[in-house]
């Protein structure tokens, strides 16, 4: 009897291979950017999670002690974060399944591929929901974080002059920028410009709470190359990504601290197979449940699971958090390619 796809994937073990290999995959959860919020996971249900906080600056200066006169009490605030969750599943039929499981190792080959459409599908609804807080490349409307983008008029190519100006809008916290998000097109505009450093992962995660690794830069030896070369521009570690779609010729440049977005899962990914015994088809199908969020952000519509288009949208973002606690800026630069 020939062996099934159902035969194959076995939940109890597929599922935690393609969740480990799906973390693996996920640039912005290994640069640090993404990190775990456990207020977002949301075990209970629901479909937005609320994050209350005691807003960090304290007003009003030291008041001078008098025998006389009694201290003014003043009020110390409180808000609140609010994230949506989202709901997400896909399904594969047999044509899908057999074209993947080649070699030795057919669960192997199906959980790698489909760890890698993980991967790639959450990393595309993080970036609809960091559009939304920025709004338009080239200006024009009233997105949640206006104060921190720059140059939607006049972008020029990517340079010191734009990562000196996305630390200034973070004022004295400037120096807590540890990633920079770009197109390729970007990125490959800077290594022709032999403006990339590269770092081996190792050096990276031995580096990780200390110092900068050290760097081989000025050149383009590792540009190509196949090992685990980490490349960073000007102390920022590099993510690139085509999901950041240009307008025309502008394209964004995302700058991050260390847990500018917070994640939470509600559920963890489940798989689930079927047989069609009457079809002789073989189905599998995934689903996850979970939450990215701008930290200092308020998602303020109504709407429940939302698109990417909905996530994407300016009016559904909000700010909460004052300008220098918010660890994202995006510049608008060009490319050469």
């Amino acid at each position: 009897m020939a062996t099934l796809r159902s035969d194959i994937i076995v939940p109890e073990i597929f599922t935690p291979y393609v969740i480990e290999a799906s973390t693996q995959r996920d640039a912005f959860l290994a640069s640090g950017v993404v990190q775990p919020m456990a207020e977002l996971n949301a075990t209970e249900g629901g479909d937005f999670v609320q994050v209350p906080f005691w807003k960090a600056n304290l007003g009003g200066d030291f008041e001078v002690l008098s025998d006389s006169t009694s201290l003014t009490p003043g009020k110390i605030e409180a808000d609140k974060q609010v994230g949506v969750i989202l709901h997400r599943g896909r399904a594969f039929e047999s044509r899908d399944l057999a074209a993947l499981a080649a070699g030795a190792d057919p669960m192997g080959a199906i959980g790698t591929k489909v760890a890698e459409y993980v991967a790639n599908q959450r990393q595309k609804d993080l970036i609809k929901c960091v559009e939304g807080c920025f709004g338009s490349l080239t200006g024009g409307d009233s997105p949640a974080f206006s104060a921190l983008r720059f140059d939607t008029s006049g972008a020029t190519s990517l340079g010191p002059r734009q990562v000196a100006k996305a630390r200034s809008l973070l004022g004295d916290q400037g120096d807590k920028l540890t990633a920079v998000s770009m197109h390729s097109a970007v990125f490959y505009d800077l290594v022709e410009r032999k403006a990339i450093d590269y770092v081996s992962a190792a050096d990276v995660r031995a580096t990780a709470d200390t110092a900068m690794p050290d760097a081989f830069g000025g050149s383009i030896a590792a540009a190509y190359s196949a090992d685990m070369q980490v490349p960073f521009y000007m102390g920022l570690r590099v993510i690139v990504s085509d999901d950041l779609a240009p307008t025309s010729t502008d394209y964004p440049v995302y700058f991050f601290t260390t847990g500018a977005i917070a994640s939470g899962e509600q559920l963890m990914m489940q798989t689930e197979t079927d047989r069609d015994i009457l079809a002789k088809s073989d189905a599998m199908s995934i689903d996850l449940h979970y939450c990215y969020h701008p930290v200092g952000a308020r998602w303020t519509s109504s709407t429940a699971n939302p698109d990417r288009a909905t996530l994407a949208t300016v009016g559904n973002w909000s700010k909460v958090y004052a300008n220098k606690n918010i660890g994202i800026v995006r510049g608008t630069v060009t490319s050469n390619f």
